[in-house]
C-alpha cells in the first residue's frame, strides 16, 4: 500500500516538473512524456548501431589493427549530419552524464551478451589532461569504462595510463597522428601491480573512435605481453 502511494506521489511530482520544466528528445526534439529521459521511443529504436560487438573484422577492428588491437566495438555511428551526433555533444560537452551512463549501460549489456570480451581482465579509460578535466568537470571515459568494467565483471583501472601532455583538436589523419605522438605514459607502479596479480588483458575505452590514433597512442605505452581491446560510444563513419 504504501509503495503504490508512493509511486503514486513520485508520478505527481515529475508530472509537475514536466508541466514548468518541460524535457525534450534530443535527437527529434519531440516533447518527453513522463518517465522517458533523453530519447522518444521512436529515436530510440532507430539509433544507428554498429552491431560491431557481434562482428569478427569489424571496421573499428580493421582501423585499429595497426594498433595491435584484437577486437573492438562501438555503439553506434557517427555522423556530423546526423541529430543522433547531439547524443555525444550532449553528454560531452553538457555534462550530462546521466545520458553517459545510459548509453554507457547500452554498450556494456551487448558487449557482455557477445561474449567477445568475456575474458577482459581490466578496463582502462583513455585519460583526459588535468586541465581539460578540471574545465570540462569529468572524463567522459572514465563514465564509460566504469560501466564496461562491471558487467564485464573486470577491474576499473584509471590510473593505468596517464596524459603526459595537453593536445588540441585535429581534423586531418596525419595532424591527428602527429598530435597524439607522445601524449601518454604508463603508470609503472599499476604496470608492476597488475603484472602481478596476472592481470593482461586490457579494454581501452574512450568516447569517439575516428581515425584510432587517440587508442594507438594509448596502446603503444603497454607492453607487448599486453594483449588490447577497445570500446567506444560512437565510430565515426
Amino acid at each position: 500500500m504504501g509503495s503504490g502511494v508512493g509511486h503514486i506521489f513520485r508520478l505527481c511530482v515529475a508530472s509537475l516538473g514536466d508541466l514548468f520544466f518541460p524535457r525534450f528528445c534530443l535527437v527529434c526534439g519531440a516533447k518527453l512524456d513522463i518517465g522517458e529521459r533523453h530519447l522518444c521511443p521512436r529515436c530510440a529504436d532507430d539509433i544507428p548501431f554498429t552491431y560491431f560487438w557481434g562482428w569478427d573484422g569489424n571496421p573499428a577492428e580493421q582501423r585499429l589493427a595497426e594498433a595491435h588491437v584484437e577486437k573492438a566495438c562501438s555503439l553506434f555511428f557517427y555522423r556530423r549530419d546526423s541529430d543522433y551526433s547531439s547524443l555525444i555533444h550532449q553528454f560531452k560537452y553538457g555534462g550530462d552524464i546521466p545520458l553517459g551512463r545510459r548509453l554507457a549501460g547500452m554498450l556494456a549489456g551487448e558487449m557482455a551478451a557477445s561474449g567477445r570480451f568475456a575474458d577482459i581482465d581490466a578496463v582502462v579509460p583513455i585519460p583526459l589532461h588535468p586541465l581539460k578535466k578540471f574545465r570540462r568537470g569529468f572524463n567522459q571515459s572514465d563514465i564509460i569504462a566504469r560501466e564496461l568494467a562491471v558487467a564485464l565483471g573486470a577491474a576499473f583501472e584509471p590510473r593505468l595510463i596517464r596524459r603526459r601532455r595537453f593536445t588540441r583538436t585535429q581534423t586531418r589523419t596525419a595532424d591527428r597522428r602527429r598530435n597524439m605522438a607522445g601524449a601518454f605514459a604508463v603508470n609503472e607502479k599499476a604496470l608492476r601491480r597488475l603484472r602481478s596479480a596476472g592481470t593482461f588483458h586490457i579494454l581501452l575505452v574512450d568516447d569517439v573512435l575516428t581515425t584510432g590514433s587517440t587508442i594507438a597512442a594509448a596502446a603503444s605505452v603497454l607492453p607487448s605481453d599486453f594483449r588490447l581491446a577497445a570500446a567506444t560510444l560512437a565510430c565515426v563513419e
